[in-house]
């Protein structure tokens, strides 16, 4: 039997797979992840399971959905549930004999909804007595007013989500060391936010001055009006500060990797992108278009190949977890139609080249690039896929309410 592998797992909040050299960007942000990826497993249509990192997170942490349930006060609870549902993919980890390691400036991937189980050692950078104050105030959408003001909440009480990776760069590589020094495998996950709205990049990796960056980020976070003389130009401005956080990132890749064995798996992904306006005047994500659920995802040191077919972030657990029991993963890993979904009824099968949509406003078809598609057949896969899976999770929720009636009730 092969011997296990050593498995990072890098998350990425809010990063577009079209800034990334692998997946075909000539902008020059990404060298490290193009470097690591050449020689790599590459997924060219991976897809997030929602557009924000509540939903998101929770889903490629368990590989399923979460599901509203009677005993869920509201959607924390839900998402608390799913997580404590099933073995997550730090417990699956724990389960094959790994060392793990969990690190988040994130407050939707904090202990508050039970991120830590099955870490040896996890670091969300938050004070218990503000997490839960901090995530109620808070919203997982990007663009709304209401979000600056939460974060300037946070800020003020020293709720840092926005920690940049060379705040706790140090810690990881100290655990690393320390890892090294026993004899069963690792898993590490590092969740970093630098690439999240509010778009500030350090000194350093600015190509515009911080006045710049600064003006660019308050106009997003006041509405991102397109009708004022410098829409123009806050635009382009806020795209610069955005590009420079992925390159400050990708310093972040090209450390660990250097910070690693050359036999350590070392997974990159992102858990949403971002939208500028592209639909609709839509900025941040949420929503689940394109530019929202089409994310990059990389596996390096592992042999190369590329899988074209639509593979889901859900599918992260027995992924990383077969890599690192030995496997090699080849293209037959990936499916004809995956799917994505957010709490705004949206409904979005993904077929590579195509993808279907249902909403509340209606039901639509349209290639990668957002140009409608006149084809009843791909229609009637999207409502086939979408059916499916609203009646297996009906069914799945009256399955958990029957069990909860049953306990309640002392009949076992």
């Amino acid at each position: 039997m092969p011997d296990k592998r050593d498995v990072v797992l890098v998350t990425v909040d809010s990063f577009r797979s079209d800034r990334c050299g692998f997946l075909g960007s000539d902008a020059g942000l990404t060298p490290a992840m193009d470097r690591l990826a050449e020689d790599g497993l590459v997924f060219e249509n991976a897809v997030a399971p929602a557009g924000a990192t509540s939903g998101s997170s929770s889903t490629f942490f368990t590989g399923r959905y979460p599901i509203e349930r009677s005993t869920a006060a509201d959607r924390k609870e839900v998402m608390r549930q799913n997580l404590k549902a099933g073995r997550t993919l730090p417990q699956q980890f724990k389960d094959m004999g790994y060392k793990t390691a969990g690190f988040t400036a994130n407050p939707w991937t904090s202990r508050f909804f039970g991120y830590d189980a099955g870490f040896d050692h996890f670091q969300d950078f938050m004070d218990d007595d503000l997490t839960s104050g901090t995530i109620e105030k808070g919203s997982d959408r990007g663009g709304a007013v209401s979000d600056l003001a939460s974060q300037v909440v946070n800020w003020w009480q020293g709720q840092d989500m926005y920690m940049s990776w060379d705040a706790y760069y140090d810690q990881i590589t100290s655990w690393l060391d320390e890892a090294r020094e026993d004899d069963e495998p690792f898993f590490l996950w590092i969740f970093l936010v630098d690439v999240h709205m509010p778009y500030l990049p350090p000194k350093g990796y600015r190509s515009q001055s911080s006045a710049a960056a600064y003006a660019a980020n308050a106009w997003l976070f006041g509405g991102a009006k397109q009708n004022t003389p410098v829409s123009g130009w806050l635009h382009d401005r806020l795209l610069r500060a955005y590009d420079d956080t992925i390159r400050f990132t990708d310093e972040f890749v090209d450390r660990m990797a250097r910070a690693i064995d050359d036999d350590t798996a070392l997974c990159v992904h992102a858990d949403h992108g971002e939208s500028f306006g592209e639909r609709d005047g839509h900025y941040g994500h949420g929503l689940l278009y394109e530019d929202t659920v089409r994310v990059p995802l990389f596996v390096a040191n592992h042999p190369q190949e590329r899988v074209e077919r639509p593979f889901s972030l859900s599918g992260l657990p027995d992924l990383l977890t077969r890599i690192g029991a030995g496997e090699t993963i080849d293209d037959s890993i990936g499916h004809p139609v995956v799917t994505s979904r957010n709490n705004d009824g949206w409904r979005v099968a993904h077929g590579g080249s195509w993808r279907y949509t249902r909403r509340p406003e209606g039901e639509s078809v349209e290639d990668a690039d957002g140009n409608p598609l006149d084809d009843e057949e791909l229609y009637d896969i999207g409502r086939s896929v979408t059916d499916h899976e609203l009646e297996y999770e009906d069914e799945r929720r009256r399955i958990i309410d029957a069990a909860v009636e049953v306990t309640a009730d002392g009949s076992i």
